[in-house]
């Protein structure tokens, strides 16, 4: 398949580069920094500007239209912009690649959306552990209504276009080299990390996940948690909930340090299985 990859120099783009190509794929990657990963040109494109959007998606270079397009541009985390700003940028962004996609009959778009819209930082108790999709969306700041948005327009995309399919994966805090560098900090105050329930996902797996969702036979518009297995430290889960939050329900299978989040949807729909933890990297 061809592949055009918004947002290819992040931390998830990179690794949706590598895994596509790997695969087989023929990839293009889109950021506001152009330049090459792995040998992959990036075409230097700001996704909040729907003619540049259009212009990249009719096709760049020798790639025509792409079959799928992995949207990953954006303002990655609250706090790196002002809130109004974020929200500009992420929903704006959003709008124009499923915009876009629709016009140019691009049928199948993956995009990162967040495990923020499950209530971070969970000042109100999750509703049950572990959370899975089926658990209300709660956002609580301006990136997360961005990403909640964001799934409201999938929903709406899908029904204007029958043809399309959207997924859109939650990524939970996503870690690299420098990450894992840090857990010890994490380990030493995991009261700290109560904000996202623990739950964290390797850059690597995230990649992979892109790629299983642009190969696999989806329809409609499909949310999907993609989580590491394991939460980021070594306390029981079981014992975190019950001193942070007590009287929660708890779901079968939560044993040992499990995550708090549930890739089973991903799994499922996906094939998406975590193969990277702090424990064995």
């Amino acid at each position: 398949m061809q592949v055009m990859v918004t947002g290819s120099a992040g931390k998830i783009g990179r690794e949706a580069v590598r895994a596509l190509k790997a695969a087989g794929h023929r990839v293009v990657g889109l950021d506001l920094k152009g330049g090459t990963i792995d040998g992959v040109r990036t075409v230097k494109v700001d996704c909040a500007d729907f003619g540049q959007v259009m212009g990249a998606f009719s096709g760049v270079d020798t790639m025509a239209k792409p079959d799928a397009i992995v949207h990953l541009a954006g303002i990655p985390m609250p706090g790196l912009a002002s809130d109004a700003d974020i929200f500009q940028v992420n929903t704006l962004s959003t709008y124009n690649v499923f915009s876009a996609c629709a016009r140019l009959d691009i049928h199948r778009v993956i995009w990162a959306s967040s495990e923020t819209v499950l209530g971070l930082p969970f000042t109100t108790p999750p509703a049950y552990l572990p959370l899975d999709e089926d658990a209300p969306d709660l956002p609580n700041w301006s990136y997360s209504l961005s990403k909640h948005l964001g799934e409201t327009m999938a929903d709406q995309f899908v029904r204007w276009h029958p043809a399309m399919a959207i997924a859109s994966l939650r990524f939970s805090n996503v870690f690299d080299a420098a990450d894992y560098a840090a857990r010890d900090a994490i380990e030493a105050r995991p009261e700290a990390r109560k904000l996202n329930l623990w739950a964290y996902v390797d850059a690597r797996d995230c990649g992979e996940a892109c790629r299983l969702a642009v190969e696999a036979p989806l329809s409609g518009h499909q949310r999907m948690i993609i989580a590491a297995a394991n939460s980021v430290v070594s306390v029981p889960s079981g014992e975190l909930a019950a001193r942070y939050f007590p009287g929660t329900p708890i779901r079968d299978g939560f044993d040992g340090n499990v995550s708090f989040l549930s890739s089973a949807r991903a799994g499922e729909l996906i094939g998406y299985h975590p193969n990277y933890n702090w424990r064995g990297r």
